[in-house]
């Protein structure tokens, strides 16, 4: 008798550990697979990131072309009024064109300024996918003077 109460003892405490056990191995799955999507959403947030920073800099290549154009116009335009007289009309047109080049140059300083922005906010979020919340904090706190909006977040 003594024997069966000893076996009877020794399964029930094998059943428990059996079913701490597989709680454990579930709570260690639901963490995992939370972990998982964490991450998904982080990579998915840092692609959305990434097209977005690719679109700044085609934005940003594009300005630095009509910089470019508006300054060879304004080169051309100097070369023609060295070989004649300028008139009122061409002094115009010059005139509209250096508003139109500092205008383009305060843009692609604005983008230029987004697509660095965007690249520190990817960083934190990085940073924030890696579990390293302090480090994205201190990179926040760094930036947010030149990038008021970055968020720790996302």
């Amino acid at each position: 008798m003594v024997v069966g109460i000893a076996a009877y003892v020794n399964q029930r405490n094998q059943e428990q550990l059996a079913s701490e056990a597989q709680s454990l191995a579930l709570r260690d799955l639901a963490n995992r697979q939370e972990q998982a999507g964490r991450q998904d959403q982080a990579n998915r947030e840092a692609m959305g990131r990434q097209l977005s920073d690719s679109a700044l800099r085609s934005e940003l290549e594009s300005a630095a072309q009509r910089e470019a154009a508006l300054q060879a116009q304004l080169a051309a335009m100097d070369a023609a009024n060295r070989n004649r007289a300028a008139d009122a009309q061409q002094q115009a047109k010059r005139q509209q064109a250096e508003r139109d080049l500092q205008d383009l140059k305060t843009q692609r300083a604005q983008l230029q300024k987004q697509v660095n922005c965007a690249r520190i906010q990817l960083s934190v979020n990085q940073l924030v996918a890696r579990g390293d919340t302090d480090q994205a904090l201190r990179v926040q706190k760094q930036w947010a003077v030149p990038c008021p909006n970055l968020l720790a977040g996302g």
